[in-house]
C-alpha cells in the first residue's frame, strides 16, 4: 500500500468516527495539500501533508487560524469557501497529519471576472483583512521563500543565482520599515478565486501574513502579466487606476517581490519533487526579462502621472 493510499485509509476512518460513512473519496488535487471530495457528501477534506511532514505543530497553528479568518471574512460580507457546517471546525489529526472539513463546491462555470471586478474583490478582502484581530506572521508567506532562497543558493544554473540577488536586494527593502506592512491573504491568486453558485468565492487562507501595500493586488496579477505579457487585461487595468507616484512604486515593488517569491519558491518545490517542474522552469526562463521590462514600464507610468 502507498503512502496516499495509507494516508487516504486514515482521513476515512477518522470520518467514520463523526458519522460519515460508505464514502467515495475523490481526489481534487495533490499539491502541497491533499484535497478530497467525501462523496457523497457536501464536504472536502483538506490534508496539509508537507507542511505536517515538516513541523506538525505549526501545521496545526496554521489551519486552526486558517478557520478564523474565514468566519471573520464571512462576518464582513466577503464571499469565501467556509469549513464544512456537518462537522466541527478545527483541525483533525489524521495519523501526525493535520485536515480540515471544507464545504464542496459542484463545479460550475463562471465567465472569469472583468479587471473592474477583480479590483472591487481584492479591495474588500483587503479592507476586511484589516480588522482580523489575531496577530499575523510579519513576512509569514515570504519567509517560506527565504527558506527556499537558501536551500538553491549552491545551484548551478545562473539564472536562478541572478534571481537570488534580486532577492535578496527585495528581502532587504521589505524589512526597513516592518510598519508599512498590512494584514493580506498572502496568496491571492487567481487559483485560489473559486467559481461557485454563488459567484466568485475565496479560498486557502494559510498565508495570511502583515505583507507590503498591493501585494494581493500583486498575487492576483503577477502570473497573469508574467506569461500573458504587459497588455494582460487586468494588469493594464490596473496600471491606469493608479494616480499616485508612490502607490504606483509601490505597486510594482510587489510584483517584484512577488514574482521572485513564485518563480524561487516553485523552483525549490519542484526540484524537490513536489511540484510542477516544466511550469517552474518557464517561470524561471520569463522572470529576469520581465522584472527589467516592469521596471520601464513602471517608471514611464510615473513620469506620466507626475
Amino acid at each position: 500500500m502507498s503512502n496516499k493510499s495509507k494516508l487516504l485509509s486514515k482521513v476515512l476512518s477518522t470520518a467514520e468516527e463523526i458519522g460519515l460513512t460508505d464514502i467515495i473519496p475523490i481526489e481534487l488535487s495533490d499539491g502541497g495539500n491533499l484535497i478530497i471530495h467525501l462523496a457523497p457528501y457536501p464536504i472536502v477534506a483538506r490534508i496539509v501533508t508537507i507542511l505536517s511532514e515538516e513541523n506538525a505543530d505549526f501545521a496545526y497553528m496554521i489551519l486552526d487560524r486558517e478557520l478564523r479568518v474565514a468566519h471573520h471574512l464571512q462576518s464582513k460580507g466577503i464571499p469565501v469557501l467556509l469549513p464544512s457546517n456537518h462537522t466541527d471546525a478545527r483541525p483533525y489529526d489524521v495519523g501526525g497529519t493535520w485536515m480540515t472539513y471544507w464545504n464542496y463546491l459542484p463545479p460550475v462555470q463562471l465567465h472569469p471576472p472583468t479587471p473592474s471586478e477583480v479590483l472591487g474583490l481584492i479591495n474588500r478582502l483587503s479592507v476586511a483583512m484589516m480588522d482580523f484581530a489575531d496577530e499575523l506572521p510579519v513576512l509569514g508567506v515570504w519567509e517560506k521563500t527565504c527558506r527556499s532562497a537558501v536551500r538553491l543558493r549552491n545551484h548551478s544554473d545562473q539564472r536562478i543565482q541572478t534571481l537570488l540577488k534580486m532577492f535578496v536586494s527585495v528581502d532587504e527593502q521589505m524589512r526597513v520599515e516592518p510598519h508599512w506592512l498590512v494584514p493580506c491573504h498572502g496568496d491571492a491568486h487567481a487559483r485560489n478565486l473559486l467559481p461557485s453558485p454563488e459567484g466568485w468565492i475565496w479560498t486557502d487562507f494559510e498565508d495570511v501574513s502583515l505583507m507590503p501595500a498591493y501585494w494581493d493586488l500583486a498575487s492576483f496579477v503577477s502570473n497573469l502579466v508574467l506569461f500573458n505579457g504587459f497588455e494582460e487585461p487586468t494588469f493594464s487595468y490596473l496600471l491606469e487606476h493608479f494616480d499616485n507616484s508612490s502607490d504606483l512604486k509601490a505597486f510594482g515593488f510587489a510584483i517584484t517581490a512577488r514574482i521572485l517569491m513564485s518563480t524561487l519558491g516553485n523552483l525549490d518545490f519542484a526540484l524537490a519533487g513536489h511540484g510542477d517542474l516544466e511550469f517552474a522552469i518557464r517561470q524561471l526562463e520569463l522572470t529576469e526579462d520581465f522584472l527589467g521590462q516592469l521596471d520601464l514600464i513602471i517608471g514611464d507610468r510615473q513620469e506620466r502621472i507626475s
